[in-house]
Order: structure tokens, then C-alpha cells, then sequence
């Protein structure tokens, strides 16, 4: 949307309500807020919430017996009124998180019956891939991605250096995937 010069008419058909300058004063600030809003603020639902108690703050005085003295400045006088809504509501929000009825119902993870028996096959394909693999190969990946041990460690037990070391992992790699393709498991290996 262009550039507008706000001017006492412009102001006066705002404040007396007229259908058509209230449709371009939503759509030009709602554009000028969000790109304001976007970089400070996270939640989208808090972006809507300060661009909405904007405009109605703005009409309210507006609509009161205040006056704006330079009405050029309209819009810095919008992005104050915008700032300082978002810093109360950044603030409110902080001091008073979302209560336990807006929030989402928790999952339950008492009873993944399905959840773990899917998880306990695919540690059965794993194991199954892994035990085709040759030794070198095996242990390289049980050692960096099962046992999660310190990559700089391995490579000095294997005397070699840090970079080679990401090439044996990514040729182990590549050979734990030929295989899992020749089972007709990699799918299911890469499922969430």
C-alpha cells in the first residue's frame, strides 16, 4: 500500500466514522503494524491482539473531545500508541501466562503402547542392519550415534584426523542406507 498524507479531513471523516477512510485506516496500519510487530514480537495471536487494541485506542481518542495538533504526524502518533500497547501486552503476557484453559490438553505419555512397540521394532531393524555391516563400519556408527561419544576421542583411538573421521561416518552411513533399502526398511528407519 502507498504512502498516504494524512490531513484534518482525514482525521475528521476517521472520527465521525466514515465506512470508507475507517476500511483504508485498518488496511494501511494493519500492513504498517505487522511489519513493525513482526521482528519484536513471536506469537501471532499477540501480534492481532496489539494490532486490534491499537485501533481501538486510536478511535477512542479520536472519537473523545482530544484533538491532534499536526495531523501530518498521524502515523508516528499510530506507531506510539502501537509501541506502547505491545510493550503493556508484552508485559501482561510475561506477568500472566496463558491459563491452563487456553493452553492446549497435555498428551498423555503414561500409555504409548503403539508409540513403544514401534519404537522397539525399529531398534530391532537397526540392530539387524548393523549386524551386516563390517566391524570397522558398525562400531564407528553404535560408537558416535548410539553410545553418542566424543567425536575428537574416536578419531584419536583411530589415530585419525577430524575430517577423515566425518568421511568414514558418511561412507558407514551410506552403507547402513544401501542395505536398509535392500531389506525394504528405509522408510520406516526415517519415519518420526
Amino acid at each position: 500500500m502507498e504512502h498516504t498524507n494524512f490531513d484534518p479531513g482525514y482525521l475528521a471523516r476517521l472520527k465521525s466514522g466514515d465506512p470508507e477512510t475507517e476500511k483504508h485506516f485498518i488496511a494501511y496500519f494493519s500492513n504498517v503494524m505487522l511489519l513493525s510487530l513482526r521482528g519484536r514480537v513471536r506469537a501471532a495471536h499477540l501480534i492481532d491482539e496489539i494490532r486490534q487494541e491499537t485501533f481501538a485506542r486510536v478511535l477512542k481518542y479520536l472519537r473523545s473531545d482530544k484533538k491532534i495538533e499536526h495531523p501530518e504526524r498521524f502515523g508516528a502518533f499510530v506507531h506510539g500508541i502501537c509501541t506502547n500497547v505491545r510493550l503493556e501486552v508484552l508485559r501482561s503476557e510475561s506477568r500472566h501466562p496463558r491459563s491452563s484453559e487456553e493452553a492446549a490438553d497435555p498428551p498423555d505419555d503414561r500409555v504409548r503402547i503403539h508409540a513403544d512397540m514401534v519404537t522397539e521394532e525399529r531398534k530391532q531393524m537397526v540392530r539387524e542392519v548393523l549386524a551386516e555391516l563390517p566391524e570397522k563400519d558398525r562400531s564407528l556408527l553404535r560408537r558416535v550415534f548410539l553410545d553418542e561419544e566424543d567425536r575428537a576421542a574416536i578419531s584419536r583411538q583411530f589415530q585419525i584426523e577430524a575430517d577423515y573421521l566425518r568421511v568414514l561416518l558418511h561412507r558407514a552411513k551410506e552403507k547402513f542406507r544401501e542395505i536398509a533399502r535392500r531389506k525394504g526398511i528405509a522408510g520406516v528407519l526415517h519415519q518420526p
